[in-house]
């Protein structure tokens, strides 16, 4: 089953990841207030639980654990992208400010999950050379 999710789709389920809304295919009032665009929610909705990701019950909008699921998964894949940029953006200070290699060594193994971040403050402040390895 392809779990793949659009950018509205994906922000549909970060809303009901956090609590049911009231739904209804007349009253465009939930998305509006949730900043979601009352048409393109609409399709959502119906792509959404033809897939099993959410269940409208008449008046109330939901998750499935398919959903969470699919929701969770897309969320994990944004944070790990988000990771590999921070890591990337610290070698790049480091080439730009080679002084700075102590202090992004540190950056890139907390985003590797390698290293606490107390251990990289530790390591930081360590002056006289030795390594938190």
């Amino acid at each position: 089953m392809d779990l793949s999710l659009s950018a509205s789709e994906f922000r549909l389920l970060r809303h009901l990841a956090l609590a049911d809304m009231p739904y209804s295919d007349e009253e465009t009032t939930p998305a509006a207030v949730r900043g979601l665009d009352d048409e393109k929610m609409q399709d959502d909705v119906r792509s959404l639980a033809w897939r099993g990701m959410v269940a409208a019950d008449g008046s109330n909008l939901s998750l499935t654990p398919l959903g969470a699921a699919a929701h969770y998964a897309a969320e994990v894949e944004l944070l790990s992208a988000r990771l590999v940029d921070v890591s990337a953006l610290a070698d790049r200070l480091e080439r730009l400010a080679p002084s700075l290699a102590r202090e992004m060594h540190a950056v890139r193994q907390v985003t590797a999950g390698a290293w606490s971040l107390e251990e990289a403050r530790r390591y930081v402040s360590d002056k006289d050379g030795t390594d938190a390895d």
